[in-house]
């Protein structure tokens, strides 16, 4: 299985390989899987005080507010991190995250689909998606961009199985609102795999994420640690095993 792999917001795909490489080594090994690594569009900037956590640059995201909105550090979303709330249910949390005043970024993110239908186009085909972060939102943001344009222009979609390292609910492609399982019916179709971590201090945003998949065929990873990605022996070869797993019982095609 060949696998997209979108990094979190201020990552690149270098940084992503070397966050990736146990698993990497896991599911390259016995032929499994091979990965595919690329940059968000953005340049970016950190927020202020986690320069570090980050390490050095170049630094890279997806989405980003649109330049034509007048704002403030506090009103992107991911500044808000400083002080994620937590709430009674994993959708509560986020709807109190995207509070009235984070700014818009529907431009942004109508460009991030187009440039990652590009490399699609352009370096696929590709079986699977992998995403980390921002990364898995923007990946479940394409995954309903694919499901919505089988039903509007009969396009197949190209990607049979999605992993999500922690990360966010999709954007809904067209109205970019967020994508909540109280609130729509809509949902990821695909086999998906969510890779959290219950010391998380994001991890509701985690949990609504697999809340808006296929519960027949969404499966939960916990790795117990915090907003990282497993990385020891044990659990990697856990992780290795549930993919391969879900390629053999859903047919996924390598």
């Amino acid at each position: 299985m060949r696998f997209l792999c979108l990094p979190g917001a201020y990552g690149s795909s270098d940084k992503f390989q070397v966050q990736l490489a146990p698993i990497i080594k896991e599911l390259t090994e016995d032929g499994t899987a091979t990965f595919h690594f690329i940059n968000g569009p953005c340049k970016a900037v950190p927020p202020e005080g986690f320069e570090e956590y980050f390490g050095k640059p170049p630094y890279y995201r997806f989405i980003e507010p649109d330049e034509d909105v007048e704002k403030t550090d506090d009103d992107d979303v991911l500044a808000r991190i400083r002080d994620f709330p937590d709430c009674e249910t994993p959708e509560d949390t986020m709807r109190d995250l995207m509070r009235e005043g984070v700014a818009s970024s529907h431009r942004s993110t109508e460009n991030a689909l187009k440039y990652l239908v590009k490399i699609m186009e352009e370096r696929g085909p590709f079986e699977g998606i992998i995403g980390y972060s921002e990364g898995a939102t923007v990946a479940g943001t394409l995954l309903l961009h694919e499901q919505r344009r089988l039903k509007k222009k009969g396009i197949k979609p190209m990607f049979k199985y999605a992993i999500f390292f922690a990360g966010w609910p999709p954007v809904d492609p067209e109205t970019h609102a967020m994508i909540l399982s109280d609130e729509t019916e809509t949902m990821i179709e695909i086999p998906t795999c969510h890779i959290i971590g219950s010391l998380d201090p994001y991890v509701h945003g985690s949990l609504a994420l697999f809340n808006v998949c296929d519960p027949d065929t969404a499966y939960l990873f916990d790795h117990a640690k915090g907003h990282t990605l497993p990385r020891d022996k044990d659990t990697v070869k856990e992780l290795g095993d549930v993919v391969r797993e879900a390629i053999r019982n859903y047919d996924i095609h390598i």
